[in-house]
């Protein structure tokens, strides 16, 4: 069947839909924009963006000085948990030849393909304002509804002055309330190893660096 042709946001050009055949689901490559952290084997983590991906690498952007062949444990917004092994490194960036198993292959299939046809289908961002990655990313997340509860320990991947998106272990519900540190949100998402959630008030802009503390 042939897709209809739809036109890209600012272009008189028309494009057709990305779609990934049996044979190219290993091949394409997806330019992307995806603020996370990765964590290297001496446990120190960075902040990162994921700048390109495929099936099996991503190209990925940061100011930490990798080396090739370490191992590397990663969350970012959407995709959620990543796992490889450095196969190349580049200036202020570094190749990760990805690990992954057959479900979350098929996963990330699924995210990429959605991701490179969100521009052309003129889709909203969900992500109404700039993001920073925290230098500080540790956090301590309370269930509202059980306030007295032993806190969850998670880390900050990025933050917005509306939202933050979280690497995070527990169990969350889509529209759950919750306490970041000592800022309440609604939980608008829940991605594998992670949760996105919108905060009642904006963040002032005084507030939004990478020295806060939520």
């Amino acid at each position: 069947m042939t897709l209809p042709l739809l036109k890209p946001r600012n272009s008189s050009v028309p494009q057709r839909l990305f779609r990934m055949s049996d044979e190219q689901r290993q091949g394409p490559r997806v330019k992307l924009s995806i603020g996370g952290r990765f964590m290297r084997p001496d446990r120190n983590e960075h902040g990162a963006t994921i700048v390109e991906a495929s099936l099996k690498t991503m190209d990925i952007q940061t100011d930490a000085l990798v080396v090739t062949g370490e191992r590397i444990i990663g969350y970012f917004y959407t995709i959620g948990r990543i796992e490889g092994t450095v196969l190349r490194v580049k200036p202020r960036s570094f190749i990760l030849d990805l690990v992954t198993t057959l479900v979350k292959r098929d996963r990330l299939a699924s995210q990429l393909i959605w991701l490179a046809n969100r521009d052309i289908l003129n889709l909203p961002e969900d992500r109404r304002h700039d993001r920073v990655v925290p230098n500080d990313p540790r956090i301590s997340v309370r269930y509202k509804a059980a306030p007295d509860n032993d806190p969850v320990n998670g880390h900050l991947i990025d933050v917005s002055r509306s939202g933050a998106a979280l690497s995070i272990r527990g169990h969350f519900e889509k529209g759950e309330e919750i306490i970041i540190g000592t800022t309440p949100a609604r939980v608008v998402r829940v991605f594998d190893g992670g949760i996105a959630v919108e905060f009642h008030g904006s963040m002032p802009d005084a507030m939004f660096d990478v020295k806060m503390r939520l």
